[in-house]
């Protein structure tokens, strides 16, 4: 802190970067570990070269051990960044230089640069697939705890703002998993067209391995853990727009629920609140405030996360074979969308964990707001006697002058002597009971958390990445700094 590193983007900030994304997500972005990612890119091609006859198994095997990003003249690299203003070939003359001088010459054999950098990119975005789909399975696990926490107790359902019908607070939380289910199964569907490699040459038809281009194909992508494209895709940015499309659909389905817990802390509803904590402060001026600042932040990130997708959907259009146009556009904006989700997350996670709901004040609220959210049940109720037309315009026009006036509506309805000569106020009082008048909510939360439960078993939990730091060595350890 002596001296000033100039941490300009919000992401890095020592202050703030906390409430935009992890260490974690920052780390498999870092510039070392791209760097890395492409060496091991290049290593995996000279690997796959040398068993096909295309280049010698010495000189592959001399790529592999020097293709480590420690073993380089980083300032070296950056130089020749300035000199060249290309961004591959200057860390391909630094591994040169640390290899044997024959299989210097065998290194990036074919290749072309976007080849290797796409390549390196589809493995960042599985490091940062993994972080997700592990985050959102502890989320999905919350939701149902949460879901049969509460799968019995009777709330009141809102539409437009307004008291609408009497539901349950489980029958709410069962509507988020199973939206935050569905981003899981996305995911799924997402990765099978993402997770590809990428090595067809300058324009796609990989002349320059001759008739063992396909074989060649086909080791690389294996020794990447990655699928066998159809055919280039350098001009083809439809993978990378699928992926931040995903990420935004994630971003706003956890942000509504995020908004939501926001909606219901109001003071005058203060049915759900976010973790709360002595020491947290809401306002410099108002001590009193309990501000609903992780959720609000939820929404923040899930609207910088939703920013990026035109941007995904501007580098659909590239020119001819290729251009770099729909790349640079790439390595900003699925960093950044990566980054924030992977923050939004760990905030989802934080908040669902400790959520609070005020069981007490729920209850209090249905009362309070008794029987007005029942007059669906009340219209039919009445119904069966004097018609559902007639109970419709009746329970209406009771209704307006209820909110109007303050005067309870059973109390208006029972002047009427329609009614009040067909029906007691006891009767109608425990037809209409909200209690009585969930439905199928219990039903339906029982079914929704038993139907991702069941999906969940079927799948493996994701693995974390364990990669290293590139610049850890045995007798310095880890030389990164996040």
């Amino acid at each position: 802190m002596n001296t000033c590193t100039p941490n300009s983007h919000i992401v890095d900030s020592r202050f703030y970067s906390g409430g935009y994304t992890t260490i974690e997500a920052r780390r498999i972005f870092c510039d070392l570990r791209r760097y890395q990612h492409w060496l091991d890119v290049e290593a995996a091609l000279a690997l796959a070269q040398a068993e096909l006859g295309i280049i010698p198994q010495e000189a592959a095997e001399n790529i592999q051990q020097n293709a480590r990003i420690c073993l380089l003249d980083l300032d070296g690299i950056r130089q020749g960044l300035q000199l060249t203003n290309h961004s591959l070939m200057p860390l391909l003359k630094a591994l040169c230089k640390v290899c044997d001088e024959k299989a210097g010459q065998f290194i990036h054999f074919g290749a072309t640069t976007q080849d290797i950098q796409d390549t390196a990119q589809v493995l960042e975005l599985r490091n940062v697939l993994l972080v997700v789909e592990r985050d959102l399975h502890t989320i999905i696990s919350l939701l149902m705890q949460r879901a049969r926490q509460y799968r019995d107790l009777v709330t009141i359902g809102r539409t437009h703002s307004q008291h609408a019908l009497p539901m349950t607070i489980g029958l709410k939380i069962a509507g988020w998993l199973d939206e935050v289910w569905r981003n899981v199964e996305r995911l799924e569907q997402v990765k099978e067209r993402l997770l590809v490699s990428q090595l067809f040459g300058g324009v796609g038809t990989m002349d320059a391995f001759g008739d063992k281009a396909l074989p060649l194909l086909d080791r690389f992508s294996a020794k990447l853990g990655l699928a066998v494209p159809n055919v280039a895709w350098h001009a083809s940015r439809d993978r990378f727009a699928e992926f931040l499309s995903s990420l935004a659909m994630i971003g706003g389905s956890l942000a509504r629920i995020a908004d939501e817990i926001r909606c219901l802390a109001r003071n005058e509803i203060h049915e759900m609140e976010e973790p709360f904590h002595m020491g947290k402060i809401g306002s410099s001026t108002m001590p009193h405030k309990r501000n609903p600042e992780l959720c609000e932040q939820v929404v923040v990130l899930s609207k910088l996360i939703t920013s990026n997708v035109p941007l995904g959907y501007e580098g659909l259009i590239c020119e001819h074979e290729r251009d770099y146009r729909s790349v640079r556009l790439e390595w900003a904006a699925l960093t950044d969308s990566s980054l924030y989700t992977c923050g939004l997350l760990a905030l989802m996670k934080d908040i669902l964990a400790d959520m609070m709901v005020h069981e007490q004040r729920v209850r209090s609220n249905v009362l309070k707001a008794a029987p007005l959210i029942s007059t669906e049940a009340l219209m039919f109720f009445l119904g069966e006697t004097i018609g559902k037309q007639n109970a419709h315009t009746l329970v209406y026009e009771a209704s307006m002058q209820a909110v109007e006036t303050g005067k309870p509506v059973l109390n208006i309805l029972m002047d009427d002597p329609d009614i009040a000569g067909h029906f007691s106020r006891e009767e109608i009082e425990q037809a209409i009971a909200p209690e009585r008048h969930v439905g199928m909510s219990r039903e339906l939360t029982e079914q929704t958390i038993t139907y991702v439960e069941t999906r969940m078993q079927e799948r493996v939990t994701p693995a974390e990445d364990a990669a290293a730091c590139p610049l850890c060595t045995e007798q310095e350890g880890c030389l990164c700094v996040i």
